[in-house]
């Protein structure tokens, strides 16, 4: 789908695109949920097998073509759909950096169900309001980190972040499964100041939702629905156990609940089950909000990065 007079759309309201944005993709690209996914694919190739272009190919599902927009568009959409635009200059610029870093790890990878493309695009397109000035202001914010990538061992990484933690970020290798050497717990001190979220959800309605998701019958007696059989040493829960019946990683159980994060405790009465909910998004890698803590405190983008991605390096690919 091509825009002509883009408008982006948030709860909001909306805003209308100046002239610039016509005939650009929107990128629906579901960023926040993709580096789950990019862990179990083959060894990472050197950094200069994949160099960046001035464009990125983009394949729409809708229609099987391939639309290619200026890489500069695609960092600007897809960091306005990842992040507010109101964040600092220095987080904007970490997030900008994951954008490039995600663009140069899928092209180490090229599915054949892409057709040539570096990425797909998303029937879901997650949108932000975006005005001239704060479009104007990002693009400065590209130029400086323009040709910039996070690489380890000289390979751009396996991107992962989210929007806020519970005063600390989980492991990959503690809610994936998988270890990664750069993807470890770090502190987020100023997350723990963020409130927590309840979800209070009728037996009847949450029991569809897990034997739709974990093809499981349910039993009548509720109080053994759910039990929490691993956590984390931080308490976030790592593995569930279903009626008795069935063992499921709690990385699928909050997505299937409807829960804001992984780091969740329940609470049971009568035929209502309550999750109090802390964080938001995997819990893996940036926290999108301690990096915005982070710039407050006088943190540039590159101390930003290598807080969250330990032993990683920022590599100029031209």
């Amino acid at each position: 789908m091509f825009l002509n007079n883009l408008k982006y759309s948030k709860k909001k309201g909306l805003v209308k695109m100046k002239s610039t944005a016509k005939n650009l993709l929107i990128l629906a690209i579901g960023i926040m949920l993709i580096p789950c996914l990019v862990f179990f694919k083959d060894k990472l190739t050197s950094v200069s097998s994949t160099p960046l272009t001035d464009e990125v190919k983009i394949l729409s599902s809708e229609s099987g073509k391939i639309n290619t927009i200026s890489r500069k568009d695609y960092l600007l959409y897809s960091t306005l759909a990842a992040i507010p635009a109101n964040y600092s200059d220095e987080a904007l610029k970490a997030q900008i950096v994951l954008q490039n870093t995600y663009i140069a790890h899928e092209r180490q990878f090229p599915g054949e169900d892409l057709n040539g493309a570096d990425i797909s695009d998303d029937e879901t397109v997650y949108q932000k309001i975006m005005s001239d000035d704060e479009a104007a202001k990002l693009y400065d914010d590209i130029d400086e980190v323009y040709d910039e990538i996070l690489t380890y061992d000289s390979s751009p990484i396996a991107v992962a972040f989210f929007e806020s933690s519970f005063g600390q970020t989980e492991s990959a290798e503690d809610i994936w499964g998988e270890q990664i050497s750069y993807l470890k717990s770090v502190n987020c001190e100023s997350d723990k100041d963020i409130d927590e979220t309840a979800l209070t959800v009728s037996s009847e309605d949450l029991k569809d939702k897990l034997e739709e998701s974990f093809d499981i019958t349910l039993s009548d007696n509720t109080d053994n629905w759910i039990y929490i059989t691993e956590k984390s040493d931080a308490g976030t829960p790592l593995e569930i156990e279903l009626d008795e019946q069935k063992k499921i990683p709690a990385s699928e159980f909050y997505i299937a609940a409807g829960l804001a994060s992984q780091h969740f405790s329940i609470s049971v009465d009568d035929d209502t089950f309550t999750f109090t909910v802390k964080g938001s998004g995997h819990l893996v890698g940036m926290s999108q909000s301690y990096a915005e803590a982070l710039s407050t405190n006088g943190k540039d983008y590159k101390q930003i990065l290598k807080y969250f991605f330990d032993g990683c390096e920022i590599l100029n690919v031209k």
